[in-house]
């Protein structure tokens, strides 16, 4: 293969593949915003009722099925 086709298909793919990584990176979910809401009402830290926001840990369960 001569040199400019050798060249010219690296710099296609390495263009490709930069386009997808950019398209992963820009469309891929994004972090949760914390709605601090309960937080300030009850006082407490959101780590009371999440362990990994959004995810309610067990006081969170309870607290959202009103058994506090």
């Amino acid at each position: 293969m001569p040199k400019g086709i050798a060249f010219a298909f690296a710099a296609i793919w390495m263009s490709t593949a930069l386009l997808i990584a950019f398209a992963m990176i820009t469309t891929t979910s994004q972090p949760v915003m914390a709605n601090a809401a309960i937080a300030k009402k009850t006082g407490q830290a959101c780590s009371k009722c999440h362990s990994t926001p959004p995810a309610l840990n067990a006081y969170g369960k309870k607290y959202k099925e009103g058994k506090k």
